[in-house]
């Protein structure tokens, strides 16, 4: 059974206090291209998955970026394991479980709300943040058809460097995604733009040319 977000004010201001010490531990935090977000619309972010603090960073540039009320789906057993998570605005999918229909059934109305932002990692877990490629697990394309209202998409790609700093600098690369709202087209576009983001982020800091080849 789907675990539902359950928004207690006081519990949201405490995560804020979390989140506060959680993002403590990156040395920088730095938002390149920021979208125009469209308050007529529901908001959906994909974003890479690699640590903890992806969902702490999701939460924080949801309100200084997107401005817009937290929702995101998280696996049934992270929910289990820190249960406070759903009075912030998470709700549970278990791709093992018949349930699993009702979270993206679930996940298409929060889209219908122009105040909600839907936050998935289309991964669907925690993978190296060195990949080259970032895929994308089945599911998006239910929640694509069955929302009722038409949506702003935007991707988000972190990445880290450490440098001379004993706590790593975080990068948040965006891009507002007006393409086909297609999973196959949106994995494709994902994954030019992730390939830029690294990209950029290997040609910070002067490195020799020779390297980048």
């Amino acid at each position: 059974m789907i675990i539902k977000d359950k928004p207690i004010r006081f519990i949201q201001w405490l995560m804020l206090a979390a989140e506060k010490f959680i993002l403590s531990k990156f040395s920088k935090i730095i938002f390149i291209d920021e979208p125009k977000i469209n308050q007529d619309v529901a908001t959906l972010l994909l974003m890479n998955h690699f640590s903890f603090n992806d969902g702490p960073m999701m939460h924080y540039l949801c309100r200084k970026v997107l401005k817009k009320e937290f929702k995101v789906m998280v696996l049934e057993e992270q929910m289990l394991l820190f249960k406070p998570l759903k009075y912030i605005g998470c709700f549970s999918v278990n791709k093992k479980s018949k349930s699993l229909v009702e979270s993206l059934d679930y996940a298409a109305l929060l889209l219908s709300d122009k105040k909600n932002m839907l936050g998935i990692f289309p991964q669907g877990g925690v993978f190296s943040l060195h990949l080259n490629k970032i895929h994308f697990e089945k599911g998006l394309d239910r929640i694509l058809k069955k929302k009722k209202a038409p949506v702003q998409v935007v991707f988000a790609v972190m990445l880290l460097d450490f440098l001379a700093d004993f706590k790593p600098k975080a990068s948040i690369y965006f891009m507002d995604y007006t393409g086909e709202q297609i999973p196959e087209k949106m994995e494709e576009a994902y994954n030019v733009f992730y390939t830029n983001c690294k990209l950029a982020q290997k040609q910070k800091y002067n490195p020799p040319p020779n390297v980048l080849m």
